[in-house]
């Protein structure tokens, strides 16, 4: 075999051993460049929304009545006639999370606030309409809820029990309008206090996480996620003026927020009967507390002390997931238990009904000094809030109550009650049967005088 032959045979081998590496390269660049936070992006990149709210503004005297003023007026008389002064219309962004299949979204209250429409866009730029199942302004959360045809991505709610200070975090969102945008950083700080001046007055924000993962206006509502794509945090952009300093609520505080906002005895009007809490062992399910008398649960057959570890052949291991599952019933359905009852398994049938109406009259002078009354059209013409679409009427103030030393006056209307709207007396008298001696609860009412048209937020402690 002469040179140039066995030249040529190396040159070929040399080169097939080249073709034959390169695939091999390929893979491992990619596979270093596809790191533990690519994967958790991916994972829920898909979840993250994009919230567009269309926000109806009207330009009103401030209300010096209670020292600062609150946009929740404007909200409800844009929302139902609005034809009453100049408006003008924003598009802000916000940023939100699904943790339902179903299309339950995660967001900050304030995001939403004052929204009469809010457009939601996924990463695969697929749209939907939302609607507000409820809110709490004062924990800063709301739950929205999109109808898709089929199940949508969602993603798995984490702990903020183990958290570990230096931990890398991610905070996805749509910060100034950019979609789908990724930060990362490291979990800073727990347990931070941070006071705020919100619309409901001086707000002090307890237990959130700190993290210099940049969170912008409009990340806001988004989450704070781990390395391995678990939820941990809501973002919340409360502090503008920082500079590579963000926060979120962590998620434990999430949940406990969400099984107070997921209450189907509002939401849907219906009556089970039971109250109930998570097991403090490893056993699965949740613990009847209580069982109402006379309740449908009561008459089931459902004792305190069962505990709870299905519901229509669905697993449930969390409040949270008992009450989530709750909402999606109506008046009227069967819903099949499975329950423990020391050691012993049984299936128990409820047939759900209508919450019962308590004297919503007597509910209200018991608890708060308030006489009331159902907003006819024409008392609120006679009053000069026409233009308001349902509400309560306060007819009178009981000398030294509750509501008079809160600045309550007969005249007002009363609109909302903790996180929802009330547009008669059977849904006031729904809440009212809730609350309890002690609790400490936000109330907003409207009222018109020779000066315009007010608003009012109060506080007040239950009897």
């Amino acid at each position: 075999m002469n040179k140039n032959i066995k030249t040529f045979i190396c040159t070929v081998i040399v080169i097939a051993y080249i073709l034959l590496l390169i695939p091999t390269i390929t893979a491992q660049e990619t596979f270093t460049r596809r790191n533990a936070v690519v994967i958790a992006v991916e994972k829920v990149g898909s979840a993250v929304a994009n919230l567009s709210t269309e926000r109806m503004l009207v330009e009103r005297r401030i209300d010096p009545f209670f020292g600062f003023r609150n946009d929740f007026f404007d909200q409800f008389f844009n929302q139902f006639f609005g034809q009453h002064t100049e408006k003008r219309v924003k598009q802000p962004l916000g940023s939100g999370i699904i943790i339902d299949e179903d299309g339950y979204i995660i967001t900050n209250e304030h995001v939403i606030r004052r929204a009469t429409v809010i457009k939601v866009t996924l990463s695969d730029e697929s749209k939907f309409d939302a609607t507000v199942v409820s809110s709490d302004p004062i924990e800063d959360l709301a739950i929205l809820k999109i109808e898709s045809p089929s199940p949508l991505p969602y993603v798995k709610l984490g702990t903020s029990k183990d958290l570990m200070i230096g931990e890398s975090v991610i905070a996805l969102g749509n910060p100034f309008g950019l979609e789908n945008s990724v930060t990362i950083g490291v979990l800073s700080a727990k347990n931070r206090t941070i006071t705020y001046r919100g619309e409901e007055g001086n707000l002090e924000y307890k237990g959130l996480i700190q993290t210099d993962a940049l969170i912008n206006p409009g990340n806001s509502g988004g989450p704070l996620v781990n390395i391995n794509g678990e939820l941990i945090g809501i973002n919340t952009a409360i502090v503008n003026q920082a500079q590579g300093i963000g926060f979120a609520i962590p998620v434990d505080k999430v949940k406990e927020t969400l099984t107070k906002l997921f209450s189907f005895r509002e939401i849907k009007k219906i009556w089970l009967g039971i109250e109930v809490e998570e097991l403090s062992d490893e056993k699965n399910g949740i613990l009847i507390t209580m069982v109402e008398d006379g309740s449908p649960a009561n008459n089931a057959g459902l004792k305190e002390g069962d505990i709870i570890t299905e519901m229509d052949s669905l697993q449930i291991n969390e409040v949270l997931d008992f009450k989530k599952n709750m909402t999606k019933r109506d008046v009227g359905q069967n819903v099949t238990f499975k329950i423990n009852r020391k050691e012993s398994i049984k299936k128990i049938k409820v047939k759900l009904q209508k919450a019962p109406l308590p004297s919503v009259e007597q509910l209200a002078g018991n608890k708060f000094g308030l006489e009331i009354q159902e907003l006819t059209p024409s008392i609120a013409n006679r009053l000069g809030v026409g233009w308001l679409k349902g509400g309560v009427l306060i007819s009178g103030v009981e000398v030294n109550g509750p509501a008079e030393k809160a600045g309550i006056e007969t005249g007002f209307v009363l609109v909302r009650v903790a996180q929802y709207r009330i547009y008669n007396l059977e849904e006031l008298g729904i809440l009212l049967n809730q609350i309890k001696r002690g609790d400490l609860i936000s109330m907003s009412f409207v009222f018109s005088d020779h000066s315009g048209d007010h608003q009012a937020h109060v506080r007040l402690i239950s009897r």
